[in-house]
């Protein structure tokens, strides 16, 4: 049973994960990780779901542990746990892909998520709804994410 929801869903729920995490890709593995372990711990409940009720499951499942890790690391100290090493190739990453895109979509993306600044902030600087910023990130996300798996094929 589990090995079935695993090959069913496994994609799925790391996409979803890795969403929910905000591209952290190593943080949404632990916890499509941690997810599959809980569904091996309750596989007695799942045996009586349906498949949908058992996606049900997954997900909301994998949604409660990214909340609790995401606790848990609130409440330790800074300097215990960086979330980014410093042979952390990640940034470089997304610095390269980031160059890909068309330069609004460039500069939005990154003072967005690199300098921090929130769609409001981000409206009022470029003269755009945060609706509309928020839109140009969201497809941002769509190029860099194509971009980088076209890339990553090419290596493979």
């Amino acid at each position: 049973m589990i090995d079935k929801l695993y090959k069913d869903y496994y994609n799925q729920l790391l996409w979803y994960c890795i969403k929910l995490s905000g591209n952290n890709t190593s943080l949404a593995e632990d916890i499509v990780q941690e997810t599959f372990i809980k569904a091996l711990e309750n596989t007695h409940i799942l045996y009586e779901l349906s498949e949908g009720q058992c996606r049900s499951w997954l997900y909301k499942t994998a949604k409660n542990t990214f909340i609790d890790k995401v606790r848990r690391m609130a409440n330790e100290p800074k300097n215990s746990h960086p979330l980014v090493a410093n042979d952390d190739l990640s940034r470089v990453l997304v610095k390269q892909l980031c160059n890909q895109l068309p330069s609004e979509e460039r500069v939005l993306f990154w003072m967005r998520y690199i300098e921090g600044y929130n769609s409001r902030e981000l409206g009022e600087m470029f003269d755009l709804p945060p609706s509309t910023v928020r839109s140009r990130l969201s497809a941002a996300r769509k190029k860099m994410l194509k971009i980088y798996f076209e890339e990553k094929g090419k290596g493979d």
